[in-house]
C-alpha cells in the first residue's frame, strides 16, 4: 500500500470515529431528558395496563359465579338428585366438568398465565355448553309439545338461556386477555429491539 493510500485510509478512520463521537455525545446529551420522559410514559402505561387486566379479570368472574356456580350447580344437584328424570346423568357430569375447567382457568388469569387459562376456559365453556344445550333443547322441546305445561313452565327455556349462557361471556373476556397480552409481549420485543438500534455503536479504528 503507498503512502498516499494509507494517508487517505487514516483519514477515513479518524473522520468515521468524529462522527460516531459525535453521534454519542448527541445521544447522552439527549439520552436524560428521552429517559425520564420515557419512564413516565412507560410507567404510566404499566399502570394502565394492570388497571384493564385487573378489571377483565374481576368481570370474569360474574358470569362464572352466575352460570358456572350458581345455575350450573341447580342443575348438577337437581339431575344428580332425579328431579330432572328426562335428562341423563353424563349432562350433568358436563355441566360440572365445563364449570370446574373454567374455575381452573380463572385461577390462571388471576395468576397472569394467560395462554393456558383461555385454554381451559374456553375448554371449559364448550364442555359446559354441551350440557346447558341440551338442558335448553329438551325444555325447548317440551314447550313446544305444550302438553300439562304451567305458565311458568313455558317460561323455563327462556330462564334457563338467561342463567346458562352467559358462561360463554367468560370465554370472551379470556381472550380479550390473550389479546392483551400478546399486545404487550410485541411491543416490549419492538421496544427493545428500537433500543438495539439507536444503541450507539462501538468503534473499531484500525491503527
Amino acid at each position: 500500500m503507498s503512502k498516499k493510500d494509507r494517508l487517505k485510509k487514516q483519514s477515513q478512520q479518524q473522520l468515521n470515529a468524529k462522527k460516531i463521537a459525535e453521534r454519542s455525545e448527541q445521544l447522552e446529551h439527549d439520552s436524560p431528558r428521552e429517559s425520564k420522559s420515557a419512564r413516565k410514559m412507560r410507567r404510566n402505561a404499566k399502570k394502565m395496563d394492570s388497571a384493564v387486566t385487573l378489571l377483565l379479570k374481576l368481570l370474569m368472574c360474574v358470569p362464572f359465579l352466575w352460570s358456572g356456580l350458581y345455575y350450573g350447580g341447580i342443575f348438577v344437584l337437581g339431575i344428580s338428585m332425579g328431579q330432572m328424570d328426562d335428562v341423563p346423568g353424563y349432562v350433568a357430569a358436563l355441566i360440572g366438568v365445563g364449570a370446574a375447567l373454567c374455575l381452573v382457568g380463572l385461577v390462571l388469569a388471576f395468576l397472569s398465565k394467560y395462554i393456558p387459562q383461555f385454554a381451559f376456559i374456553l375448554v371449559g365453556t364448550v364442555v359446559y355448553m354441551q350440557g346447558a344445550s341440551y338442558i335448553i333443547d329438551k325444555a325447548v322441546t317440551r314447550v313446544g309439545e305444550g302438553i300439562g305445561l304451567t305458565e311458568e313452565q313455558k317460561e323455563f327455556p327462556s330462564k334457563w338461556r338467561f342463567g346458562l349462557y352467559p358462561i360463554m361471556l367468560m370465554t370472551a373476556l379470556s381472550a380479550v386477555l390473550l389479546i392483551i397480552w400478546i399486545v404487550r409481549k410485541l411491543r416490549a420485543k419492538h421496544r427493545r429491539q428500537k433500543d438495539f438500534d439507536n444503541s450507539p455503536v462501538k468503534s473499531i479504528v484500525e491503527d
